[in-house]
């Protein structure tokens, strides 16, 4: 059955939002006096305005960021169907709260985000960004800071406007740039408007001595403009009257939205020292150059995400104007990729959250900013813990954090290995729920995941590790132990081992038969019409979790199980839809409506780089940036709307832009450090003939070049060394100093 044909089902049907969520109400006109009703009312119902929905196709999200403020710009190119969302439209939000689309600063109930884009007056005509007179909207890195870039046509005036935030502080400037393309002078008037949430805000008005605009409320935002003749106009508006444009000539006009009480306001003179600052931060960040647009864009669109996502006190909302909570294994994916982006201080914040928020007196590891109990557990999550310190301590070598929590990492590490958890017989790892969080009530019998098994193993070898490094022997003993233990049961044991029909799988029962079907012991629990509801026998494999252990080389990626695996996966490209991308698992047993997820794509694409598989690599990579969602870097969960009620509305998750950054780093450059030095493992894709940028690591540097043709081999700091294996080791580079390595490949 494909998606559309799902979605067409009538017990769906009366589940989904209607498309039309809009705003109508009954005119003036119609509403009669008295007590009387007239008889039409229920033909204008009032309905919140159609930017209330979160998902619909074609809708692309820039999301802009710092640690104190978010800024998202919402680009609707798509105007088919009823009453499409805004166009363009923006808005703010608290980096330290999570919130609603609704509930960020700008959503009004009638108009949605309507209020909030620049109108251009010359020539004694307005103008406004429209279809018709947009010409783009993209990313740009100016001096290598991110910025969201407008381009339209106001008559004879070019419009540009820059949207950037600050490195730092609660800001979003709005830089906007007029040229005048026709032989004769032009006078122009800007219009901004800054029209708050009234559920938020309920102090708003103008300053017409300081010449901006203000809510004041629960938290507090302003708009002002740093150039021109300003004006306030009634309660919302600023008019900006700039000097006349000459022929050929530019005038420009910087607005500026700061959010929460006591944030200074920004002037003309404090501007240009600010963005001074924020290239500063912005030039040790790694900007990849492969001369490939796809590849280019995404690591781009994944580095800027993966700043804008978190908040100073390390905060992140696991899925924007979705789930409103937090995961730790979502944040371990973060910090992985942020220590790689040379977010280091970033990475900090958020294991230091991780670490001193998120791990219980037991070492139990909350997931959606809960606990659920031992038979929910998701044990994955304590290994991926271990792991973190891992690979923090790798990129910074800062053991003084690691240090400082050390206890709340080895209870961590211990918790997985409690009797509740461990069967006795195999040696497994059991609970009663699975990766994605499907548990018992919809199918999951009491057994063993692969997934839990190999992070949890995975973790613990990397833990000893680092226990070793601190010179706490007895948990490195005990960790190594349990590591290999697990490993070999589930890899090698003749019962338990994860291998049916030459490839992993998913899910093993207690007994150790293989739980191919996830039936659940009563079919009106999962939502109405969903696959789990009614197809008689659901499978949950593939499943692509069980990518893992090939993606990090615990099983051989080449060898006969690592490739059956990877082709094994093929069941999940449109298996219920027909425009591409990969399904997590087996839609079969989806309590959703079936559709693609941008994070089991990459996950597929890393597997597949590692097994040389590059047809496969290429056809996620141009699914990834192709599909809504690609242009402004911001990937929905996946693709379709929920049957909302029950399931949250489909929004924005960050972990797309940590699976990108890791496939460009870990994979792509193979650039891979442990705690003894570097080692670059490059892998260059069919078509992509160089890579370049230059790492941040452990205060110094490491140039990379990787080129194809020639006789393989390295060039480190000058000095000819081989590869051994396809790869290349060097020692970490001194504090402040750069060691440059080109590696050539065939």
């Amino acid at each position: 059955m494909k998606r559309r044909q799902f979605l067409a089902a009538p017990a769906i049907s009366l589940l989904l939002p209607a498309s039309g969520a809009l705003n109508s109400i009954a005119s003036a006109g119609e509403i009669l006096e008295g007590s009387q009703r007239p008889a039409n009312l229920e033909k204008f119902p009032q309905r919140l305005h159609q930017d209330f929905v979160t998902y619909r196709p074609g809708v692309e999200y820039f999301f802009l960021g710092n640690g104190d403020i978010h800024a998202i710009l919402q680009y609707q190119p798509d105007r088919s169907g009823d009453l499409p969302m805004t166009y363009l439209g923006l808005t703010l939000m608290d980096a330290e709260r999570f919130s609603r689309k609704w509930s960020t600063y700008f959503f009004l109930p009638e108009r949605g985000f309507e209020r909030t884009m620049l109108s251009v007056t010359t020539g004694g005509k307005g103008y406004g960004a429209t279809p018709a007179s947009v010409e783009t909207v993209a990313w740009t890195q100016k001096e290598g800071v991110p910025v969201v870039v407008l381009q339209w046509k106001a008559g004879d005036l070019t419009v540009t406007e820059d949207l950037f935030v600050p490195s730092e502080g609660g800001y979003l400037i709005r830089q906007v740039r007029l040229q005048n393309t026709s032989a004769v002078a032009a006078e122009c008037t800007l219009g901004l408007a800054l029209t708050p949430n009234f559920a938020i805000f309920d102090d708003i008005g103008t300053d017409r001595n300081e010449g901006s605009v203000h809510g004041r409320g629960y938290t507090e935002v302003t708009l002002r403009c740093l150039d021109g003749k300003v004006e306030t106009v009634g309660r919302y508006d600023l008019r900006v009257t700039l000097p006349t444009i000459g022929a050929g000539m530019e005038a420009t006009a910087r607005f500026v939205y700061s959010i929460r009480p006591g944030t200074a306001a920004m002037t003309a003179r404090r501007l240009p020292a600010v963005w001074k600052k924020t290239v500063a931060y912005w030039a040790p960040k790694p900007v990849l150059r492969s001369g490939n647009a796809t590849i280019d864009h995404l690591h781009a669109v994944a580095r800027s995400g993966l700043k804008a996502q978190l908040a100073r006190s390390g905060k992140r909302d696991s899925g924007y104007w979705m789930y409103n909570m937090e995961w730790v294994r979502d944040d371990v994916m973060m910090m992985q990729a942020m220590s790689m982006a040379g977010l280091h201080d970033e990475a900090r914040s958020i294991l230091e959250k991780i670490l001193s928020k998120a791990v219980g007196p037991d070492g139990c590891a909350i997931e959606s900013s809960r606990w659920s109990g031992y038979d929910y557990t998701e044990l994955d999550q304590n290994g991926q813990i271990l792991f973190a310190a891992w690979i923090y301590l790798c990129w910074t070598g800062d053991t003084g954090l690691i240090k400082k929590y050390w206890k709340q990492i080895v209870l961590a590490g211990d918790f997985p290995l409690l009797d509740v958890f461990r069967d006795a017989k195999s040696g497994l790892l059991r609970n009663k729920r699975e990766f994605w969080e499907r548990d018992d009530r919809l199918g999951v019998e009491d057994g063993f995941e692969l997934v839990y098994q190999f992070w949890v193993a995975y973790g613990l070898e990397k833990g000893a590790a680092v226990a070793r490094l601190l010179g706490d022997t007895a948990v490195a003993v005990r960790w190594e132990k349990e590591s290999a233990r697990l490993r070999q049961a589930m890899l090698n044991d003749p019962v338990y081992r994860f291998v049916e029909e030459g490839h992993l799988i998913k899910r093993r029962k207690r007994n150790g038969s293989w739980q191919k079907y996830f039936i659940p012991p009563n079919r009106n629990v999962p939502p109405a019409g969903s696959p789990l509801a009614t197809v008689e026998r659901p499978e949950g494999d593939p499943d692509s979790g069980s990518l893992y252990p090939i993606i990090y080389g615990m099983v051989d990626p080449r060898g006969e199980v690592g490739r059956n695996t990877i082709a094994h996966m093929e069941v999940l490209w449109d298996q219920r839809w027909d425009f591409g991308g990969y399904a997590r698992y087996n839609t079969d047993s989806e309590p959703d409506p079936p559709g693609p997820w941008p994070i089991a794509t990459m996950l597929v694409a890393r597997a597949a780089l590692e097994a040389g598989d590059h047809e496969r690599v290429w056809r996620s990579l141009r699914w990834v940036e192709g599909v809504h969602g690609g242009l402004s870097g911001a990937w929905f969960e996946r693709y379709g709307p929920s049957i909302t009620p029950p399931a949250p509305p489909v929004c924005i998750v960050g972990w797309v832009w940590a699976e990108i950054e890791l496939f460009m780093v870990h994979h792509l450059f193979g650039f891979r450090p442990d705690l003894q030095g570097i080692e670059i493992r490059p892998k260059l894709l069919a078509g992509v003939d160089t890579l370049a940028t230059r790492f941040t690591i452990r205060g110094g540097g490491v140039e990379v070049e990787v080129v194809r043709g020639g006789v393989p081999g390295a060039m480190v700091s000058g000095t000819s060394t081989p590869l051994v294996d396809g790869a290349v080791r060097l020692p970490y580079p001194r504090k402040n100093a750069v060691t440059k390595v080109t590696v050539t490949l065939e």
